[in-house]
């Protein structure tokens, strides 16, 4: 029965194809007009060069796959597409040279007026404020706009809402692009301009929103406080980031498992969202009506909801989809949804072509492409191959595996490009966290309504076992071994994936021609199901791809009067004294783009300009480990691992931070002051040494050149802050550096660096930073030169290539 019903479906379907024929090339021919105009998108973003480049590309492509082999009349499609491809290309490159906002160039301390793009967003210990600036220093902008700016304030303050008028008084920062490309590149794509850190002053004045406007902030805004009122935390957190899309709220430690599991798209407000407020709505109509008619009726609460949770590229693009489908189902037509995310995505890139490098927005379209294009051939081959298997709950069992296998191989080269975590785990998890999805996205709802009432505390002790179960089993699939694995692939390695993605798909395909979707399989149906797939899975997405540098890096953060250094490689941090009480090291961290997890901290000793700052860290981060020696840890009353003489920690196979010493545990206290019992720690990136002495002084600086330990570095952090009693000349002429960093607060009250032992770093012709005047100051390496990225600009130092050849350490 199973066989004869199959090919009734195969008889059916092709008698459909003759009958709708002209139909069903009407949809591929705008299929592959959609297709060319992403491609030369993509290409321009991607790749870049002249647009006849891209010409040249697109032809060859169509001439290689047969494009009017059939009917002559068919080769006017080649040069449609090439025009269209070419005017991709064109229109993304003058939007990418179109000169930066007036903003841009801005520098130094200004008055600035803007209005808020959304809430305050907490990140970590600080809060980021985004503003339309609409004067600056009193003038309006000589253009059309003055740009937009990235505020982040630490300590109390007035709450930011959406709409809110601004005033502050701060310095403005270009993007860090020296320091931070990828952070930069970010910022960029929000339409950020500059940043300002810590404004002396900040005002919050009356709400510049429309009225319709502020009546849906005001409305988001209940949701959340209902969903708070009704739900503990992290729980609320949860289900306001899956109801509405608050971002933010989450613990440090709760997004980390969401990340490493590949669970995080399900607390965005995406397509998911909108397919199960689409699909609810429907479920509901076709009670009073037909199944098309609902379709069409549903269309009236996309608009709505979009304005409600903002118009993020997710959901427009969710949208837009929708918006084809719906009236597919209404007109009758039988057109793959595949096809609808091509033209989706078109449409997207024609109103803003630079979203090519929006990576929210090539995760959403990655995703998409995988359920729609992937899944389905999982899913067939896996019950052509099991064939008792295709009903009851094998096969949804099948079906949810399918689909969550789909999305997770096509999101996984962007996932690696933009955050270096494969997610190893990720398809697990989300087949398990799928039902408990669904059935938290109902308990936010409902929590949004029956929070406004007396009861709903009661109620939520009921609701609150649904988001639990959610939080509970991404807890322990984040705990199996590997979850926590990082990986950084070139564009090649990416481009290849997909390539072997393709053609998995299309030999599963080709196993089940009964499956195949109804469109006329030959000249430009054939043609845009090739370019369509091509473009689905290897195009748009393509340009998350970048080439990630292999360096590793050392940052001497800008802490004010303490010290805080920040070590990088392979996807692990090591930090290195945690800096003064005031949560500096923090801020530091979240400038450098480090916002959730540190793998290892290493304090040197108990003074609180070095170990004040860990408390704040533990709080506000995952710290997986902290190491100290045994009376540190003692007196700062911190858990963690004892560290002593010898011992190495390794990040990656050419990086390593090792302890050289003085005595710490093993060796007599014969060092008496605090700053000399202090731990000294030299990192290594292969051939290049960067030495970090603490706080440590002429004691301490004599026994380690008597030690007969290499100290020979590349880099010192000036030991002590550049105090007299520190950086004397034997222990200069034992490190022989070729460039110095001073962790060191503006002004203080100690005077330093002092001025005699600078002179000694001038006399032996050691150029100095000092990150009062310079900021953070960052040392790159891929194990034999360095690179010196100061914040903000300065001299740079020489490259220099270590020639030494390391003597063995004597103990």
């Amino acid at each position: 029965r199973r066989h004869t019903a199959r090919a009734g479906r195969r008889a059916r379907r092709a008698d459909s194809a003759r009958l709708d024929r002209s139909e069903a090339v009407a949809v591929p021919a705008l299929l592959l007009a959609a297709s060319a105009y992403v491609a030369g998108t993509v290409v321009a973003a991607t790749v870049g060069g002249p647009p006849w480049a891209t010409a040249a590309l697109v032809t060859t492509i169509a001439l290689a796959i047969g494009l009017g082999r059939r009917e002559p009349m068919r080769w006017l499609v080649l040069p449609a597409a090439v025009l269209l491809a070419t005017a991709g290309h064109a229109r993304f490159e003058a939007l990418a040279a179109w000169p930066p906002p007036p903003l841009a160039a801005l520098s130094g301390l200004h008055e600035v007026e803007g209005i808020a793009r959304a809430d305050e967003v907490l990140d970590g210990s600080l809060v980021r404020v985004d503003l339309d600036v609409t004067r600056v220093d009193g003038q309006s902008a000589p253009g059309a706009r003055w740009g937009g700016l990235r505020v982040s304030l630490r300590g109390a303050h007035r709450t930011v809402s959406e709409g809110d008028r601004v005033e502050l008084t701060a310095r403005l920062d270009a993007l860090p692009a020296a320091r931070a490309p990828d952070y930069a590149a970010y910022l960029a794509s929000r339409n950020i301009d500059a940043t300002a850190a810590y404004p002396a002053r900040f005002e919050v004045h009356g709400n510049a929103l429309p009225g319709w406007r502020n009546a849906l902030h005001a409305l988001r805004r209940r949701a959340v406080t209902n969903i708070e009122r009704v739900l503990p935390e992290p729980e609320a957190a949860l289900a306001a980031g899956i109801l509405i899309g608050k971002q933010g709220a989450l613990p440090a430690r709760t997004a980390e498992a969401l990340r490493l599991t590949g669970t995080t798209h399900l607390i965005v407000v995406s397509g998911q969202n909108v397919a199960m407020l689409l699909g609810v709505a429907i479920a509901l109509l076709t009670l009073v009506m037909s199944r098309r008619h609902a379709a069409l009726a549903t269309l009236a609460l996309l608009v709505p909801y979009v304005a409600l949770v903002g118009a993020e590229p997710p959901v427009v693009r969710a949208a837009v989809m929708a918006v084809g489908i719906a009236l597919a189902s209404v007109t009758g037509r039988r057109t793959p949804g595949w096809v609808y995310l091509v033209q989706a995505v078109a449409i997207m890139l024609a109103l803003d072509p630079l979203l090519a490098r929006d990576v929210a927005f090539q995760l959403s379209a990655t995703a998409t492409a995988g359920v729609m294009v992937v899944a389905p051939a999982l899913r067939d081959g896996a019950i052509a191959r099991l064939p008792r298997a295709a009903e009851g709950w094998a096969a949804a069992l099948i079906e949810a595996t399918a689909t969550a296998a789909g999305a997770a191989l096509a999101v996984l080269p962007v996932q690696v490009a933009a955050f270096g975590r494969p997610a190893p785990w990720s398809i697990v998890a989300n087949v398990l966290v799928a039902p408990v999805y669904e059935a938290t996205f109902v308990v936010s709802a409902i929590a949004a309504v029956v929070g406004a009432f007396r009861f709903g505390a009661s109620v939520g002790v009921v609701l609150n076992l649904v988001p639990s179960l959610f939080l509970g089993i991404v807890d322990v699939i984040w705990r199996l071994p590997g979850a926590d694995v990082t990986l950084h692939a070139p564009l090649a390695a990416g481009v290849t994936f997909y390539a072997a993605l393709g053609g998995a798909v299309w030999w599963l395909q080709r196993r089940d021609e009964a499956e195949r979707p109804a469109l006329d399989p030959g000249g430009v149906s054939g043609l845009a199901l090739t370019v369509g797939l091509a473009a689905v899975a290897g195009g748009l997405w393509i340009a998350a791809l970048t080439p990630t540098p292999a360096l590793a890096s050392v940052t001497v953060l800008d802490v004010g009067q303490g010290l805080a250094v920040l070590v990088r490689d392979g996807g692990h941090s090591v930090l290195v004294d945690a800096g003064p009480p005031d949560g500096a090291a923090l801020r530091a961290l979240a400038a450098e783009g480090l916002h959730d997890t540190l793998d290892l901290v290493i304090v040197s000793h108990r003074d609180s300009d070095h170990s004040g700052g860990l408390p704040e860290l533990r709080r506000r981060l995952v710290v997986r480990d902290v190491r100290a020696s045994r009376s540190t840890l003692q007196a700062i009353r911190a858990e963690g691992q004892e560290i002593d003489i010898g011992d190495r920690v390794r990040l990656s196979e050419r990086t390593s931070v090792e302890v050289l010493g003085p005595p710490v545990e093993t060796h007599d206290a014969t060092l008496s002051s605090i700053n000399d019992n202090g731990i000294v720690v030299l990192v290594r990136v292969g051939d290049v040494r960067v030495l970090l002495p603490a706080d440590i002084e002429a004691p301490a600086e004599s026994w380690l050149v008597g030690s007969g330990e290499d100290l020979r570095a590349d880099a010192l952090v000036v030991p002590h802050h550049g105090s007299s009693t520190s950086s004397t000349r034997p222990f200069l002429d034992a490190v022989q550096p070729a460039v110095a960093i001073v962790s060191v607060g503006a002004h203080n009250a100690y005077g330093h660096p002092v001025a005699e032992v600078m002179a000694r770093y001038r006399d032996s012709g050691v150029p100095v930073y000092r990150t009062d005047e310079s900021g953070s100051v960052t040392l790159r390496s891929e194990g034999s030169r360095l690179w010196v990225a100061p914040e903000h600009a300065s001299t740079p130092v020489p490259t220099r290539t270590p020639s030494r050849t390391p003597t063995p350490a004597k103990r």
